[in-house]
């Protein structure tokens, strides 16, 4: 049976990812520095609660002042490198703790981790999946991962590896949006 992780909320850097059928659940912080001179650099730490309450630290990601550093991510006491692999949609790709070769993409708009094994197969680790309910007066919007029971092993390594993805996914995604903004202000008011 596929393992659901619910986001409390749609925010991979400032979240609770739970599964209260497996009592199971990792929370992300992020805390911001504004250093003088530098800019400000941000912390995102990853922990998991254990079935019996105990709080283990899974991960943590640096990120730089300057946005064309790359992050650090660390998952345990391992450093993962991230690789960039394409131009456009972003892929990028990082060795696992079993050895293997994974890489998350961006398919129809949402982050899907696959193993790269020779040619690339089209069996997904791990899928990220949003969902907007309306009502007469709301609109509710939840997220969640969804991970096969193969995976489940490799969680530490899911859970911060689509932090660190999606949160790059996501702020290239404002960047072109800003950029796009900016090219048609400046272009209308000629």
């Amino acid at each position: 049976m596929t393992l659901r992780l619910s986001l409390a909320k749609n925010d991979p850097l400032q979240t609770t990812f739970f599964c209260p059928e497996r009592v199971l659940h990792y929370t992300s912080d992020t805390v911001t520095r504004n250093e003088p001179f530098c800019g400000s650099t941000a912390t995102t730490t990853v922990v998991r609660r254990t079935p019996r309450g105990e709080l283990l630290h899974v991960g943590i990601i640096e990120w730089p002042a300057n946005p064309n550093d790359r992050p650090s991510v660390v998952v345990g006491s391992r450093t993962i490198e991230m690789i960039k692999t394409g131009l456009y949609t972003s892929p990028e790709k990082f060795q696992g703790s079993d050895g293997e070769w994974y890489e998350w993409q961006i398919r129809e708009y949402r982050a899907q981790l696959v193993p790269l094994k020779g040619a690339r197969s089209q069996a997904y680790i791990a899928t990220f999946v949003t969902t907007i309910t309306r009502t007469l007066f709301r609109r509710k919007q939840s997220a969640a991962l969804l991970i096969p029971p193969e995976a489940v092993r490799m969680l530490d390594d899911i859970i911060v590896t689509f932090i660190y993805f999606e949160s790059q996914w996501r702020e290239r995604e404002r960047a072109k949006s800003r950029t796009w903004d900016t090219g048609y202000t400046a272009g209308a008011a000629f």
